[in-house]
């Protein structure tokens, strides 16, 4: 019941009710263009004296439609940029001015040409201007990729500033919020809140996040992964970049100032733009640089090995045809010196080994001494720095002692690898190094020839047999698998080669008692010797089962001298060759060098080949098996396709991530955007409110004063 009501303060309660309505209304309209904001209401509620009491003006928002909304931006802003800087590789990789694919099969051509006609020196020459034309491209598609790592690193660089400044704004607006709202208990700060808001959803485009809003009206940011970015209590977190060991391989950090607390970020779990770009850092653009590395090294590794098992035009052995690079180790910032040093290279013909992937080495003891020595652990790595599995799901790692380290002593290590550790003692136990033995090193490959007669097309070894042979017996085909000159024994690599332009002659080989094997005399069918020089007997084979690799077979026997056999020697002689026929008793075949083998082009057409033959390792996850390798072509395709793979499958993502931003767009506008037929609607019907309550008070005062005038 109403008790103390007049119709005066009815009416006033009224008019000032619908003139707060009529403000509400008219600053919605006022803000229908204003990006971000959200639409007010003012609802009041009635006095139990009379009239309208106490009004609280609140904005309409749907709290779902709205984490939606941020949601879906994170997904799109990082699909999108994913897939924008995807698309200009798959652009630079798949365009045929630009192909690797192109210039191999032309350097190929040129070498299959020239094998032809081995004496043609414009032909030769034609080979050295292709491989200048096949680095070139190595090196601007290198080039390109580094290009794209260093913008890569300055939009990191600026993404995260961008976040800071807008983690800072959040947590300073909501201490303006949470003030301003203790003391209007009715009334909520929307200018700020929508200023907040705006910017929160401009923070989830730059990476994902989650929030919750306290009844204080402050929001608490965090990371999609859990890290705090706004705090209850007014502090906040922000963004660091550092690169460590590698400087231009960014790694994302959550920092406190205030607490001095870092907080490594797994960059695959932050989401927003700055999560596509590591995303695609780490799935293509980090690979593509080591893949563009790989196969630059097995090619010029390949290459080089097959030239030095020929013959020059000169009658030289051959030489590298192709410069291959060293790589510096780079050193962790834990290290007990700065200046310690440690570097890498892949050694002489394993590139059937070497991995795109990276090698962490950890010191695990230095030994003093003459030389000193250290015990290492080397761990195989992905480009994020994660441990690479095997096929079991184990990490790969393998442990090394007693390793020289001095200067220029190279020491072997896994997957095709040797590093040099010319610090000596000065390591200390824990100290680390990043070896990347593919990352650039696809620029910095050089033709290391300049002479055409350099190539070596011959193959060193000649076979004749005998004019007086009776059986017919015919030589097939000869292979050179070794033509390091030692004669002096200090390795276990050396060959029969004397590189005099002969072979080792009686008592020159290993041993001192014979010489290398030249010639296979047939003593019946399926039973030979094989003889020096001099005609001393090496060793004899009887009961052969074939014709094939008579000298392979001869070493097998029990005559084989033992400083020819491993561990004293690892391939020796480096040569053998393959019959067929039948023999007759007293047939011989003679082996010696190719002196004024001009014609010859069996090396070369070995050469030319090699684009056919599976010589690059596929995976690291499994050992450089036959079953593990791939051609120089197709390690390019895996390459090209890996990039377009992954390019389509991130159009869809965006396309389809754009669709559910559109429609959750949609929602929050529905929910919380202005709708000027509604606001033109409520403001007629506010209007008769507002001249209905004017017109009571008219009322109310006419009345008054009749009373007055009744009384006098």
């Amino acid at each position: 019941m109403i008790r103390t009501s007049d119709l005066l303060s009815i009416a006033t309660s009224g008019l000032n009710a619908q003139n707060q309505l009529l403000q509400t209304t008219g600053n919605n309209i006022a803000n229908v263009n204003t990006e971000g904001y959200i639409r007010e209401r003012t609802s009041f509620v009635a006095q139990l004296t009379g009239g309208v009491g106490q009004s609280t003006t609140t904005q309409i928002i749907d709290i779902f439609a709205q984490n939606q909304l941020r949601r879906d931006t994170s997904t799109y802003a990082e699909f999108s940029a994913y897939h924008d800087r995807a698309s200009q590789l798959d652009d630079i990789f798949a365009s045929d001015a630009s192909s690797l694919a192109t210039s191999m099969s032309r350097f190929f051509e040129a070498m299959q040409t020239a094998a032809d006609e081995p004496t043609n020196m414009a032909a030769r020459q034609l080979v050295l201007g292709q491989a200048d034309s096949l680095l070139g491209r190595f090196n601007s598609l290198s080039q390109f990729l580094s290009y794209k790592e260093d913008e890569l690193n300055l939009e990191f660089n600026s993404l995260t500033q961008d976040a800071n400044d807008l983690i800072e704004n959040i947590a300073d607006l909501n201490n303006t919020i949470r003030i301003n709202q203790f003391r209007n208990q009715h009334d909520v700060p929307g200018a700020l809140i929508t200023e907040r808001d705006n910017a929160i959803l401009k923070l989830a485009e730059i990476v994902d996040i989650t929030t919750r809003t306290n009844p204080d009206g402050s929001t608490l940011v965090n990371l999609k992964s859990g890290q705090s970015l706004v705090m209850e209590d007014g502090t906040f977190n922000v963004f660091e970049i550092n690169g460590e060991p590698d400087i231009k391989h960014k790694d994302l950090q959550l920092k406190n100032s205030s607490r001095g607390v870092t907080i490594n970020l797994a960059e695959n779990t932050v989401g927003g733009r700055i999560g596509g770009l590591f995303n695609f850092r780490d799935e293509i653009l980090a690979d593509a640089q080591r893949q563009m590395g790989q196969l630059a090294l097995a090619l010029a590794d390949s290459i080089n090995q097959q030239n030095r098992l020929g013959m020059d035009y000169d009658g030289q052995l051959g030489t590298d045809i192709f410069n291959l690079p060293e790589v510096q180790a780079l050193n962790y910032s834990s290290n007990s010196s700065l200046s310690l040093e440690m570097n890498g290279r892949i050694a002489e013909g394993q590139s059937s080994l070497v991995t795109r992937k990276d090698y962490q080495i950890v010191i695990d003891a230095v030994t003093p001494g003459v030389p000193d020595t250290v015990d290492i652990t080397v761990n195989l790595l992905n480009p994020d720095g994660s441990p690479v599995l095997d096929i079991n799901g184990n990490p790969q790692t393998q442990s090394y002692t007693g390793l020289d380290a001095a200067n220029g002593s190279w020491v072997p290590i896994m997957d095709g690898l040797e590093i040099e550790m010319p610090s000596g003692a000065g390591y200390a136990v824990g100290d680390q190094f990043l070896l990347q033995p593919t990352k650039y090193t696809a620029n910095q490959i050089e033709v290391g020839i300049v002479r055409p007669e350099d190539i070596a097309f011959a193959s060193p070894i000649r076979v004749e047999s005998d004019i007086n042979n009776l059986g017919d017996a015919t030589l097939v085909s000869t292979s050179v698998t070794n033509t390091n000159v030692d004669n002096a024994f200090t390795t276990t690599t050396a060959s029969a080669f004397d590189g005099a332009g002969g072979i080792q002659g009686p008592g020159a080989a290993p041993g001192g008692g014979v010489g290398a094997p030249a010639e296979i005399f047939f003593t019946s069918a399926d039973s030979y010797e094989i003889r020096d020089s001099a005609g001393t007997v090496i060793t004899t084979v009887t009961g052969a089962p074939s014709l094939e690799n008579l000298i392979e077979q001869g070493a097998a026997t029990g005559g084989w001298p033992a400083a020819w056999s491993p561990p004293a020697m690892d391939d020796y002689p480096g040569y053998d060759l393959t019959l067929q026929g039948v023999p007759k008793a007293g047939d011989s075949f003679s082996i010696g060098y190719n002196t004024d083998g001009f014609d010859d082009n069996r090396n070369g057409l070995v050469m030319a080949d090699l684009q056919n033959i599976d010589t690059m390792r596929r995976t690291a996850s499994a050992s450089g098996g036959s079953t593990n390798l791939l051609t120089f072509h197709e390690a390019y395709s895996s390459l090209v396709g890996t990039v377009g793979e992954r390019t389509a499958s991130a159009d869809v993502q965006a396309s389809a991530a754009k669709a559910m931003l559109e429609q959750s767009t949609s929602w929050f506008e529905s929910v919380s955007g202005v709708s000027l037929d509604e606001e033109a609607a409520n403001l007629m019907r506010f209007q008769q409110a507002y001249a209905a309550s004017a017109r009571l008070i008219n009322t109310a005062q006419t009345l008054f004063d009749t009373i007055l005038s009744a009384v006098r």
